[in-house]
């Protein structure tokens, strides 16, 4: 083989790699860029340190133009870098139950501060409003993606229909799509137990009706562990100031 040919070859094997390369390190910036724009809200920006929310984001494999439903998305914490990292291509369904706009009223109602986001420039560009039980989600078009923050070992206590639930958003997802799930660690073994008492919950338990539901774990990481936690006591007991710093399992699941 001539040294032209052997040149030719070597770069065609080369070139997929880092095309695949920097069309990861493409999307990790749009990522990145929505981490760091500094006109996010500080109380947010304040809880990145804890909450690693680049590396969260990049483990579901946020891309622009996909779309992304935040379910149990709160005050909006996630919707509002989902919305900037997706781009004006993609869309964002910020939902939250009626149990959480009913009891929070002052911050999900007309007037308060999700309400407030929701009506802002930068959210109605991609972000549509969402209030349904998690038991009847039912996008008006499939998603990409989804994700659920801190909020699964409430439909334990709330007795949400779980399995309706999960059956729910499997559909809701496209096939090859991902959800990723992060709670409050409980005690190993424990199930369901602690979900009212402590707001925490087993991981093998959530594991068990994901892939009952037909879901797949792809991951199971430990972005967000924390070994001193020992998850025997209320989340909300130190959390003026040990915020966001218990023990956490995150978990990625596909959409076969």
């Amino acid at each position: 083989m001539n040294l032209k040919l052997t040149t030719i070859c070597i770069i065609a094997l080369v070139l997929p790699s880092l095309t695949f390369a920097n069309k990861h390190e493409m999307h990790g910036s749009n990522i990145d860029k929505a981490v760091m724009d500094k006109s996010r809200p500080a109380n947010e920006r304040g809880r990145d340190a804890n909450r690693k929310p680049a590396e969260i984001l990049k483990l579901l494999g946020v891309e622009s133009g996909m779309r992304i439903a935040d379910l149990s998305s709160g005050g909006g914490y996630y919707t509002a870098l989902l919305s900037k990292a997706v781009g004006k291509n993609g869309a964002v369904i910020a939902h939250n139950t009626p149990y959480v706009v009913n009891k929070f009223t002052d911050s999900f109602k007309a007037g308060g501060p999700w309400e407030t986001r929701l009506s802002s420039a930068s959210w109605k560009v991609n972000v549509t409003k969402m209030i349904s039980d998690l038991d009847d989600f039912k996008p008006a078009q499939p998603v990409d993606a989804a994700l659920m923050v801190m909020f699964y070992h409430d439909t334990v206590w709330q007795k949400t229909d779980r399995s309706k639930m999960n059956e729910d958003i499997f559909n809701a997802i496209k096939p090859g799509g991902h959800y990723l799930i992060i709670d409050h660690s409980a005690e190993a073994g424990s199930g369901g137990r602690d979900t009212s008492s402590f707001h925490r919950i087993d991981k093998k338990m959530v594991i068990k009706e994901l892939t009952d539901a037909g879901f797949k774990l792809v991951a199971d990481s430990d972005i967000l562990s924390n070994p001193e936690d020992t998850r025997d006591y209320n989340i909300f007991r130190d959390y003026k100031t040990k915020r966001d710093q218990t023990d956490r399992f995150v978990l990625k699941f596909e959409r076969p």
